[in-house]
């Protein structure tokens, strides 16, 4: 769901002081138009040009790029702690760089992108959308084909010709392991109709990518017989935020949570709390794609930055923060769902899925689940 309240943020080192982020902010909302220039070629023009450079050769010239940019706009659906540390380290490695990022929820960072790009004036360098919203982009047109090297590394389902996974989510099956065994857990979707759940398994709303995820196991018609059984078996209790349902598991106050983060549960189970996770067949796989801007104020800083978060050195952070880098050589502190990502019940939702089936599937599950079950 989309939090209207969120607001806009933009950072940059302390040792910049406020001016710079001052100066950042003014720019990017007075002076955005003189971003785009243009008798010079676009991002998408201009790196593809880089392509035939050795590996030393393509990093110095997006160097000397850089230092005549001096900055870069990040906008991103990440909170501002973990979008602060990762640029932290972007900043160690070039100091010449002076990022800056504005964060807001996927939805809002989607308004932002499509409306400057009406407006034909591009203020972002690079974006981190979202599984949900990617293919409500016109990606052909605000987005880069760009080959960083550092997309070699990564499974063939995480990278595409306009976007990279920077890492995975995954939504889970969660339990009150004192109310449930782990052998008497549902197993699939199909499972959750079985009389013992009525009313039992908490369920978040904002939870299209489940429903989608049903569709590119099932097809059309078999989910949306589906989600009128779901709907009729009185099975689910909706409940906004999924941290929120872990923590209501944890508290017994239901046996089941249908779908859930790993990360949260194994935050609870660590600390005591009686809650454990498990797959369902299918569990939806969430991508975290990043692009790079087709028009970008900065593309050799955007280049530089799109390849840090794609490198190790930048996996290797979001490993540090408790996520599951989408570059499989990077050790992560979450093995088991490391493990998970090649389990056959993970569905990763494709990023160019037709936008007519997401309406579809959107309008059906409000109809047959959301507007049937009285919100408590």
């Amino acid at each position: 769901m989309i939090d209207k309240n969120t607001e806009n943020r933009a950072w940059a080192p302390a040792s910049w002081g406020r001016s710079i982020v001052a100066g950042l902010l003014l720019a990017i909302s007075i002076f955005g138009v003189a971003f785009t220039a243009s008798a010079e070629p676009d991002a998408e023009t201009l790196l593809k040009g880089l392509e035939g450079l050795s590996a030393a050769d393509r990093e110095k010239a997006l160097i000397e790029g850089a230092k005549k940019e001096g900055s870069v706009v990040w906008y991103t659906t990440d909170g501002p702690s973990p979008t602060q540390q990762m640029l932290r380290a972007f900043s160690q490695k070039y100091p010449f760089v002076k990022p800056g990022f504005i964060r807001a929820k996927s939805q809002d960072v989607l308004d932002r992108i499509t409306t400057e790009a009406r407006a034909g004036r591009n203020l972002f360098d690079i974006a981190k959308t979202s599984t949900e919203t990617f293919d409500m982009y016109p990606v052909k047109e605000v987005f880069a084909a760009y080959t960083s090297p550092a997309k070699a590394a990564l499974p063939e389902s995480m990278r595409g010709e306009r976007w990279a996974s920077l890492f995975t989510f995954m939504r889970v099956l969660g339990y009150n392991s004192r109310q449930v065994k782990a052998e008497d857990l549902p197993q699939t979707w199909e499972d959750l109709l079985a009389p013992r759940w009525k009313g039992k398994v908490l369920f978040d709303p904002s939870s299209l990518p489940e429903i989608m995820t049903l569709h590119a196991r099932w097809g059309k018609a078999k989910t949306l017989d589906y989600l009128d059984r779901l709907g009729a078996s009185g099975a689910l209790q909706l409940r906004d935020g999924r941290t929120t349902i872990s923590q209501m598991l944890a508290a017994g106050e239901a046996p089941l949570g249908v779908t859930v983060y790993p990360y949260d549960v194994e935050g609870l189970k660590s600390k005591g709390a009686p809650i454990d996770w498990a797959l369902l067949d299918p569990t939806p796989g969430l991508l975290q794609p990043v692009s790079l801007a087709r028009n970008a104020p900065h593309p050799y800083s955007a280049a530089l930055l799109y390849d840090f978060l794609l490198s190790k050195d930048g996996q290797k952070v979001y490993a540090q923060m408790n996520r599951t880098p989408a570059n499989p050589d990077v050790e992560t502190s979450n093995p088991r769902e490391r493990a998970a990502v090649s389990d056959p019940r993970l569905v990763f939702q494709s990023q160019e899925e037709p936008r007519a089936e997401s309406d579809e599937m959107l309008k059906a599950f409000n109809e047959k689940i959301l507007k049937k079950i009285t919100r408590k």
